[in-house]
């Protein structure tokens, strides 16, 4: 096994979040940010860029935001008030000279049928290093995107940074997403694609068809609340040969593993047959434990199946966001470093979103949580005692 590369790592939420960002902005060392965000319905859209400018720190901040239309109903009298709303707020905290748009296509027409080429898109943000060399600070707060563009986006992002000129310093790159469960409960997926794709960048080389394949398949999904029917269309997509559900444990909530394996236990042990000992557990408020399990349970599995060729991985993140951060940095491990087996991201995207009625998410949107996601630059340079994990 090698050595993983964010181990240790920086993991930091709440109060601790925003302490170490004002050490690290309200420094002597001058410093200009980037902050990549994007456009939505989603109350918490500007939630991070106002922990960022409560700092006590005077920074040099640029703002990109990514404009694309999901599928929601923008023309519904609340995504549009929350839409304009947000927008409103960000003209407020940013000037507008600062504030750089770029847009993407979710979906292309083709005919009488359309394709996503959303992830395809936000693979093209940032061509080279050349965009990112003036800043030394560059987040990326997943907040209001779709995990489909940020998968993309964050790992071309990471793969500029690592092929950087020789001369060059590694900016830092950190994560941010405001966590909050209500939230997330309360916006519900209207229809699904019918099926299952593999995202930019993490394509993973796997057939579509199980006869064109000459190793077996191997599934991890990582599973949360209300995703039976994409479990159902990933399983009858992919027809893998052996599948590991991963369940958040341990938990906030304390019964919620125990809910979750209920909820599930008829797909799961009925319809998919899967076995009882490759139910495998991950925090349920830590990416870089969850891309651990994972880096193992592959390097584990291509090991062992070596003999029959070795075999290739899918990982599904029907999860929060925040855990969704640690299969997409298993993912980029195993395919840029280990090279003796290639993984690749599924989604079933949802064509749409609705917002349940009567729900106050801007009265909820107060209680989210910081988290911030360290990925590359000083702490990484520095004396490893010196990073501090959550």
């Amino acid at each position: 096994m090698s050595n993983l590369r964010w181990s240790p790592y920086l993991l930091l939420s709440g109060d601790k979040a925003t302490h170490t960002l004002s050490l690290h902005f309200g420094g002597t060392e001058h410093r200009k940010l980037l902050l990549i965000l994007g456009k939505g319905f989603d109350v918490r859209m500007n939630y991070v860029l106002n922990k960022i400018k409560e700092l006590p720190a005077d920074i040099n901040l640029d703002c990109l935001l990514i404009c694309f239309n999901d599928g929601s109903d923008l023309e519904d009298s609340k995504h549009k008030q929350y839409v304009d709303s947000n927008i409103e707020e960000l003209r407020r905290l940013v000037p507008e000279s600062n504030i750089r748009e770029k847009n993407i296509n979710i979906w292309k027409e083709e005919g009488n049928r359309r394709r996503r080429v959303g992830d395809r898109d936000a693979a093209y943000l940032i061509k080279d290093f050349h965009e990112l060399a003036g800043y030394t600070d560059i987040i990326i707060d997943i907040s209001a995107l779709p995990r489909s563009i940020y998968f993309s986006l964050i790992g071309k992002v990471l793969s500029i940074i690592d092929n950087r000129p020789v001369e060059s310093n590694a900016p830092n790159l950190i994560v941010c997403v405001a966590e909050n469960p209500s939230i997330d409960s309360n916006i519900n997926d209207e229809g699904l694609d019918k099926d299952v794709s593999f995202l930019m960048g993490f394509m993973g080389g796997i057939k579509p068809s199980p006869a064109e394949r000459t190793e077996p398949l191997i599934w991890l999904p990582l599973l949360g609340e209300g995703k039976k029917s994409h479990m159902q269309i990933a399983s009858e997509g992919l027809v893998p040969d052996e599948i590991c559900p991963i369940f958040p444990y341990p938990s906030k909530v304390s019964h919620r593993p125990d809910k979750l394996l209920i909820d599930y236990n008829k797909l799961l042990f009925d319809e998919l047959r899967i076995e009882p000992q490759n139910i495998m557990y991950a925090p349920e408020r830590n990416p870089f434990e969850v891309y651990k399990i994972l880096v193992n349970t592959i390097k584990n599995y291509s090991k062992s199946l070596k003999e029959l060729n070795g075999c290739r991985v899918a990982i599904s993140a029907f999860s929060s966001k925040l855990l969704s951060i640690g299969t997409l940095l298993a993912a980029y491990q195993i395919n840029n470093v280990e090279g003796d087996v290639r993984v690749g991201l599924t989604t079933v995207d949802s064509q749409g979103y609705s917002l349940e009625k009567g729900f106050n998410f801007e009265q909820t949107s107060l209680s989210s949580e910081l988290f911030v996601i360290w990925l590359t630059g000083e702490p990484y340079e520095e004396d490893e005692q010196t990073i501090g994990k959550h």
